[in-house]
């Protein structure tokens, strides 16, 4: 049997063995891939400067992920060193920083110590766009003239340089060499453990492996020095373990070796923070000159406040292998131990997140704290004030418009855990069902049909008899109403919400003769590979590796009318193809706007308006109105949009995590149209009440 010792050293190589791969990673492997260096051969009239950016996992562009350089009149090759990178994002080059005219003949990139030479020719069918600048493949060169200050070109597809052979062969060699001296040392420790500390044996791999992070090494030279690291530091430490030191200094010595190595753990991620190399300092330099030079007088504790947050947030966000810490603590607890990382997000049944608790923004200027959880539970009722409340606010609206001459549809939007409620976690599930209490969306739906004249449409009806066909049809994939991650519906989800809702608009306001689109005017085209980046990078999690998500893209076919509306012939409908925001200033606040044109509408103009949910059916609605407007709108009600756009239709909806909030209330002026309509009598503004 073997011993307690033979067991304890046998682990640790073992260990060491596992832990080498991931040591040769972070210290040269990572940085060998995520650091590019860029030579451009340019000839310039003046002096100017040179930039290169990759965008970060939400694709925008920052300093961040940039590297810069300025280059002389003439000719010239500024290198320029990259370390962070997307290789399946476009480049952006700022070949200058005023208008002006210059020649890039090439460029070399070079990762792993391999180059890679693209002549202009070739630069030139990689580009994908350029901004603010004109290019010209004159043969020997690009000519680029900037037409502003911030010339911008973007390119795609770049064939980025691998490890050559020979240094794949050499690594094989020492993986083979290092795996044999850990079995000797093993062999050798377990016989006779050394009884004094060298620990100078430490030290020079040890520099070895430090120095690796200020040069660019290449990979088999890095990789030595982390095998010579471990060799010293299983001599180092079974040596701290199992001698048994007889002379004071000896003892003092290990426990020393056992202290730095605790706090040299502790503290080398903020000495790497504070490293004048680092982008910490430097926002903190921005941040001293930013107060000095305030014009508006403050007081001494305000300017202390202002530099001590400052300097928090500048740690946060400059903090050494924050984002590794942060997405290394995701994947142990989604992956590992089975919940989310975040409040905001709960992980249930086959890797589906349901909205958590937390703060959510409403509108532009409203925020405010959720508690999906317990509200599904339904533990936080509403009362009967609040029900009425919330009737009476949609009659107010319904009521001001139908004195203008607009038609109103009001709509409940269900979340992802009334439609999927299988794949909540079982907890939650066995104790939504020992409950068995409603939630507010249930009791404002209830309420509404039974005491309200507003035409209303509780689409968790429709989207729940969709999901029971499909699975009645038994379809091996049927397609998803909601997403996996995020929390909205897909767009068939919206598709299914957006035939609810025309089938109310035919029975409640037949004039519209309008017919819901059937699915068969679109071929959806399933893409399996999306990942839906802004959520899985809240959870802590790198979007590059999690692209498991399913989306889909409405492409209409030749004879629908979507092939005549905005870009939706050759893009479908999808979030890239509606329109961006044009933003107008609405009750004192600026308010993202889109608008989609059908000039065979039938309607003049519909307001498709609610929260993000609405959005996504937008586009189907174009196919009935000339203009289709959407905007968000959940508690806040102007009037001035309606006066502009006099909209023959509105649709509103509204998601149920926003019943957790007070009942939104309405201006005098539209409080007063029910009031009129209902007692034909009209009250003074100030004194306007439900």
């Amino acid at each position: 049997m073997l011993g307690r010792r033979t067991l304890i050293v046998t682990g640790y190589h073992l260990a060491t063995l596992a832990l080498l791969p991931l040591l040769v990673y972070f210290v040269t492997l990572e940085k060998q891939l995520n650091t590019v260096i860029f030579t451009p051969h340019i000839v310039a009239p003046t002096n100017d400067i040179f930039s290169v950016y990759w965008p970060n996992i939400t694709g925008n562009y920052d300093q961040a992920r940039a590297a810069g350089k300025t280059y002389p009149a003439g000719e010239s090759k500024p290198e320029l060193i990259l370390r962070s990178f997307l290789s399946n994002h476009l480049l952006r080059i700022d070949p200058m920083t005023t208008t002006g005219s210059i020649v890039l003949h090439g460029l070399t990139i070079e990762r792993f110590g391999v180059q890679r030479q693209i002549d202009a020719h070739e630069l030139a069918k990689h580009l994908a766009k350029s901004v603010d600048a004109t290019v010209r493949d004159t043969g020997s060169g690009l000519a680029i003239t900037s037409t502003s200050r911030d010339p911008q070109l973007f390119l795609k597809d770049l064939p980025l340089p691998l490890p050559s052979l020979n240094d794949l062969v050499i690594l094989a060699f020492l993986a083979v060499f290092l795996f044999s001296a850990f079995v000797f040392a093993g062999r050798r420790y377990l016989k006779s453990p050394p009884e004094q500390v060298r620990l100078y044996l430490f030290i020079a791999p040890a520099l070895l492996v430090l120095l690796s992070f200020a040069f660019h090494w290449p990979l088999p030279v890095s990789f030595i020095a982390c095998g010579l690291l471990f060799l010293a530091g299983q001599h180092t430490v079974i040596a701290l373990v199992f001698s048994q030191p007889k002379r004071p200094s000896l003892k003092q010595c290990r426990a020393m070796a056992f202290i730095a190595c605790f706090l040299g753990l502790l503290y080398y991620p903020l000495w790497l923070t504070l490293h004048p190399s680092k982008a910490f300092l430097g926002s903190m330099q921005e941040l001293a000159a930013n107060q000095k030079n305030a014009k508006e007088p403050r007081r001494f504790d305000d300017i202390g406040k202002k530099i001590i947050k400052g300097t928090e947030d500048n740690l946060v966000r400059h903090f050494s292998f924050r984002e590794k810490l942060i997405n290394l603590n995701a994947n142990i607890k989604i992956f590992g131990l089975g919940f989310s990382p975040s409040s905001k997000a709960i992980l249930g049944q086959n890797g589906m997140f349901f909205e958590g608790y937390g703060e959510r923004r409403i509108e532009e200027d409203i925020t405010a704290q959720f508690d999906n959880v317990t509200d599904y539970m339904g533990l936080i009722p509403f009362n009967n004030e609040e029900l009425e409340a919330w009737r009476v606010c949609l009659e107010e609206r319904y009521y001001w418009l139908k004195a203008r001459g607009i038609d109103y549809v009001f709509a409940l939007a269900p979340s992802k855990a009334m439609i999927y409620p299988e794949n909540l976690p079982v907890q939650i599930l066995k104790t939504k069902q020992a409950l068995n209490k409603p939630t507010r969306f249930d009791q404002l739906s209830s309420h509404l049909k039974q005491h309200s004249s507003v035409p209303f449409v509780d689409l968790s009806e429709a989207l729940l008899l969709a999901k029971q066909q499909a699975q009645t049809a038994n379809t091996a994939a049927p397609l998803p109403l909601y997403y996996r991650t995020d929390f909205h519906w897909t767009y068939y989800g919206a598709f299914i919400a957006y035939r609810a809702l025309i089938e109310e608009i035919q029975r409640r306001y037949p004039a519209y003769s309008f017919e819901p689109s059937p699915l068969s005017d679109f071929t959806i085209k399933v893409r399996p590979d999306w990942v839906h980046a802004p959520f899985v990078y809240a959870l802590g999690l790198n979007p590059v590796l999690h692209r498991n998500e399913t989306y889909l893209t409405f492409m209409p076919r030749p004879h629908s009318i979507y092939t005549s509306i905005s870009d939706f012939a050759t893009k479908g409908i999808d979030d890239k193809s509606i329109p961006e925001h044009v933003y107008n200033n609405y009750g004192g606040m600026p308010t993202a706007t889109r608008e989609l044109n059908n000039p065979h509408g039938k309607a003049t103009t519909i307001f498709v308006i609610g929260d993000s949910f609405s959005e996504k059916y937008f586009g189907f609605f174009s196919a009935h109105a000339q203009k289709t407007v959407n905007f968000r709108i959940v508690y806040n009600f102007f009037t001035k949009p309606f006066e502009q756009y006099a909209p023959q239709l509105v649709v509103q909806e509204v998601l149920n995590m926003y019943l957790l909030q007070k009942p939104p209330t309405n201006p005098p002026e539209i409080r007063q149209e029910r009031i009129k309509a209902l007692t034909g009598k009209t009250e003074p503004a100030d004194n306007a009440k439900g």
